[in-house]
């Protein structure tokens, strides 16, 4: 037993620390790793080791083996990526001799499509005029979803500063805390400057601080963006998933369906991976396929 060796929760706070300040991980990303190690944390207090000068190949297996009863082969790929993360860091920062994560096997990964919505449905929702601060605020949300492919914490965290004058832009913080430029469409720029009308009429500040903010003037967060802009698009008739990242989805396939380059998707999604991008073009071989067996005389 290595006594010099952490207990295992400060280990895990001393890493999530680093995330967030050397790494620059989105609260998201830190709070997913947070409640992936804290499983970890409660199976070893009652099956493995407490300190993480033991922790062995063996015992992450088990742990892994334990947690797959659960969890879908994709959420286990992610939950593995976070143990080898960890071990990764306790051997440059704290010492370990070596990753104990280091040599287990990825499970095999899901390839399921992405839900993405129809655009006339979507142009339909877009159309639809506001009657209500509320309703104004999540209008202009679908419309930078759909229209520039923001994550729902992109918008919650966008400031009026970060909007381009002539509104023909934003520049958004992303993940990594990666900085990227996106432009808005034509109806983004018109929602936007009728909402930041109505702040006004509210008596609201729009020369800086949060863009998405209630009547009152409070900052507005992930989750109520979140259920607002699902209500929304269930009420308009929307079944099955319905969510910002769905909008996103949607955004990048119908890019890439009517001729876009994935290049310049790549950089407008803020993705620091061209394979991550080409998940979508899975969406457009398939509706290609469709169009292919529909219009050819010999399919």
């Amino acid at each position: 037993m290595d006594v010099s060796a952490p207990a295992l929760p400060n280990a895990v706070e001393s890493y999530l620390d680093y995330l967030r300040d050397a790494r620059g991980c989105s609260p998201h990303t830190l709070s997913a790793y947070r409640r992936d190690l804290a499983k970890l944390i409660a199976w070893c207090a009652k099956k493995g080791p407490s300190q993480v000068g033991e922790l062995s190949k063996r015992d992450l297996q088990m742990f892994l083996s334990a947690q797959a009863k659960s969890l879908s082969a994709n959420s286990q790929s992610r939950l593995l990526a976070c143990l080898k993360g960890f071990g990764k860091y306790l051997v440059a920062e704290r010492g370990l001799a070596r990753n104990p994560a280091q040599t287990i096997a990825f499970p095999k990964r899901e390839n399921k499509l992405l839900t993405v919505a129809g655009e006339d449905f979507l142009e339909e929702v877009l159309d639809d005029e506001p009657e209500s601060f509320q309703a104004a605020r999540t209008r202009l949300c679908i419309e930078m979803f759909y229209g520039s492919g923001l994550r729902l914490s992109e918008l919650t965290g966008l400031k009026w500063t970060q909007i381009a004058r002539d509104g023909a832009w934003v520049r958004v913080l992303g993940k990594g805390s990666r900085f990227r430029t996106v432009p808005l469409t034509e109806s983004a720029r018109e929602r936007l400057s009728e909402y930041r009308a109505l702040c006004a009429q509210h008596g609201l500040q729009t020369a800086s601080g949060p863009v998405l903010v209630s009547a009152r003037g409070k900052p507005v967060g992930n989750r109520i963006i979140q259920r607002t802009v699902t209500d929304t698009l269930h009420a308009a008739g929307r079944r099955g998933k319905s969510s910002p990242h769905v909008l996103r989805h949607s955004f990048a396939t119908h890019l890439l369906d009517n001729g876009a380059d994935l290049m310049a998707v790549k950089d407008m999604l803020g993705h620091a991976s061209l394979s991550t991008t080409q998940k979508y073009t899975h969406v457009s071989v398939k509706k290609l396929k469709e169009t292919y067996a529909k219009a050819h005389p010999r399919a």
